[in-house]
């Protein structure tokens, strides 16, 4: 039998009681408009138009029921205005607005606003430069900001992609704040009877939880007892001037009355760690315009910074705060002026050499912070920087080299180093025509040794509070310096104190509480009259040396001298006296030589041992008179003394002289002269 469609359908509709289904379930069709963001789709953003089937007909259009859609985008509008010079452009620009024109009424509403990109002037005519900020990526995790610059070179006034030459990514990161106590030697004056504490505070750049060596940014030390215990205090310093993207302020003191908190009179010494800005990873290196401009913004480089053979005039970063690395300002021969007054750390070298026009350098101090410098300081080489004003809050912990700048000046009361209190390494001062004074007024302590020569303009020392030096200290060729006054505390000097080539110097006076040298020799100072004048001097290390002064008249003022390992007297033609030298009582060495104005040695009267007697060429020596000398073990030589009778000489032999015959020798002395019972 053939069937047809209308058949059955006429059957079904006959059949009572049965029901069929429909052929085609008719769900009601919906539409959903959502806001689309800025993406593939949409590069403005926009909204998107979902539509389908509700197939749970509960009246609403669900993700999992969505079929089509389609995108409605906005078109983007920009709008620029003028932007005055301050946070965003130092030296003002444009700032440029963007968004979605999402009323679609042709203009940029401020709640359409979602991105403003700044386009600055900078100090170097048509340099431009174009930041924005960046939301998290993969450039910046936690978001930050891209500087553009470059040169503008078809002149409209806008940084185009074709004219960027430098690209720069500064992200957030923020840093955990951790502390640290440790004792630390102090002069007596500072902590009567107590002990010298340092607080120093810092990110935790590995997140150990402990502030390691490298990681301090901030360091201040206060006096306490046992029963006085120091207290650190951590506090959020909110943005502003101090810290522009906020920071910690440590606070610490003496907890006195035991109760575990400072209060305010407790409180003596605080200091900020200020949170980066924004971190620029990396070594960066400067060698144009474009390259600097596009550091504005950055307030910490974790790597090192180098300018080195630019042409540029003026290096000015006033949000740079901290260095990874090493500073290295070099070689940039039109550069005259370098301003960074926001910098506090550099965690190692800060050098600033061979700059030939530099006249202007500020390094740290903004708010009255210190710039930390955990390795060596060098300035060096640049002939028209006058003043130290703008380096007062530089704190190297190392070295300082101070060298070379011909047009330096410098007189006490004035801006200097004023927060150079302690030196791990070498201070060195040198070379510096213009230099009247040393600019170290608060320095106390250099833990190796100290070099003041060739300052051909240097009048006085004027270390006022420097009381000791651990290695050598040698003061020669300052060819305007009188005398070595201006160290009224020094008192220990653990090498060689070197006093040679300087002259005009004329006396030794000026070092009332020096107590001991491990060395200490006068040489070539060519209107020195008088060696000594040291009257705390108690012990000499090793050798006294004096040698070869014109118009020397004498040793003098060692009243508290009595240890003494080597003395040699040579080449001092008016050189008459010894009286400094009358209560030592025990020398391995004594040589006198070439020194004519000398007739006797009965200021050495006090001598009792001697390993070896050097007595040559005085051509007016007529006597001994070392009447306490008991024994001479090693070495006698007596020779060249014309006018000493040769029997004085071998009669002391006689009597003091224990050593190998080998080593006594006499002669070229007076063998006519009798010399009686």
């Amino acid at each position: 039998m053939r069937w047809t469609w209308m058949a059955v359908l006429a059957l079904a509709a006959g059949c009572g009681g049965i029901e069929l289904e429909p052929l085609v379930n008719q769900h009601p069709a919906r539409t959903r408009v959502t806001p689309e963001p800025p993406g593939a789709h949409c590069p403005h953003g926009g909204s998107a138009l979902l539509s389908g089937l509700d197939l749970d007909e509960d009246g609403v259009l669900d993700d999992g029921e969505v079929t089509a859609t389609e995108y409605v985008c906005a078109t983007a509008l920009a709008h620029s205005q003028p932007e005055t010079a301050g946070a965003h452009c130092e030296h003002g620009g444009q700032a440029v607005r963007t968004g979605p024109d999402l009323d679609g009424d042709g203009e940029l509403d401020d709640a359409e606003v979602t991105a403003t990109e700044y386009v600055c002037a900078t100090a170097v005519p048509d340099v431009l430069v174009r930041t924005r900020e960046v939301p998290p990526g993969a450039e910046c995790p936690l978001g930050g900001q891209v500087s553009r610059a470059g040169q503008d070179t078809n002149g409209n006034g806008e940084l185009e992609d074709g004219e960027v030459t430098r690209e720069v990514y500064g992200c957030t990161q923020p840093e955990t704040v951790v502390t640290r106590l440790s004792a630390i030697p102090q002069p007596a004056q500072e902590c009567p009877g107590l002990a010298s504490v340092a607080v120093e505070a810092g990110p935790d750049m590995d997140q150990d939880g402990e502030l390691d060596d490298g990681e301090a940014r901030a360091r201040v030390s206060l006096c306490a007892s046992v029963v006085d215990p120091v207290r650190v205090e951590l506090r959020p310093e909110p943005a502003g001037t101090r810290c522009p993207a906020g920071g910690t302020l440590v606070v610490a003191g003496l907890d006195v009355n035991g109760d575990g908190n400072l209060g305010n009179e407790e409180r003596s010494s605080w200091a900020l760690v200020c949170q980066p800005l924004h971190t620029y990873d990396g070594s960066y290196v400067v060698r144009s315009a474009a390259d600097l401009a596009a550091l504005q913004g950055i307030s910490h480089i974790h790597g090192s910074l180098f300018l080195m053979g630019t042409e540029l005039t003026e290096v000015v970063l006033p949000g740079l705060m901290a260095v990874e690395g090493q500073l290295t300002i070099y070689g940039n021969a039109a550069l005259t002026r370098v301003e960074l007054p926001g910098l506090r750390f550099v965690k190692y070298d800060l050098s600033v050499e061979s700059n030939a026009n530099l006249e202007t350098l500020v390094l740290g101090g903004a708010q009255g912070e210190e710039l930390l410098v955990e390795l060596d300081l060098w300035l060096i080489s640049n002939p028209k920087l006058k003043s130290l004003s703008g380096l007062s809050r530089v704190s190297p912990r190392q070295s300082l080299y101070l060298r070379e700048n011909g047009a330096l000046e410098y007189i006490p009361g004035q801006t200097g180093f004023d927060n150079v209190k302690a030196l791990t390494g070498v201070l060195y001062v040198s070379g510096n025509d213009a230099l009247g004074a040393l600019p170290f007024p608060v320095l106390r302590h250099v833990g190796y040794s100290v070099y003041v020569d060739d300052n051909t303009a240097l009048r006085s020392l004027s270390l006022p509070s420097l009381r000791s030096v651990g290695g050598a200290f040698s003061i020669s060729n300052n060819d305007a310096l009188q005398g070595l006054s201006g160290m009224p505390l020094l008192e220990t000097i653990n090498s060689w104190l070197t006093v040679a080539g300087n002259d005009a110097l004329r006396t030794t006076e000026g070092l009332p509480e020096l107590s001991h040298v491990g060395g200490l020799s006068f040489g070539f100072n060519a209107e020195l009259e008088w060696v000594g004048d040291l009257p705390s001097l108690q012990s000499i290390g090793s050798r006294l040396v004096v040698d070869s002064h014109p118009k020397l008249l004498g040793v003098r003022n060692l009243g508290s001298l009595q240890q003494v390992a080597q003395v040699s007297i040579d080449n001092n033609p008016l050189l008459a006296s010894l009286q400094g030298l009358t209560r030592v009582r025990w020398l391995s060495s004594l040589s006198v030589r070439r020194s004519p104005a000398l007739s006797s040695l009965a200021e050495l009267a006090g001598l009792q041992e001697v390993e070896m007697l050097s007595v040559l060429d005085n051509a007016n020596l007529t006597r001994f008179d070392l009447t306490a000398l008991e024994r001479v073990p090693h070495e006698f030589t007596v020779t060249g003394n014309t006018k000493l009778p040769t029997c004085l000489a071998t009669g002391l032999a006689a009597a003091v002289y224990t050593g190998a015959p080998a080593q006594l020798r006499i002669s070229d002395n007076d063998d006519t002269a009798t010399c009686g019972n």
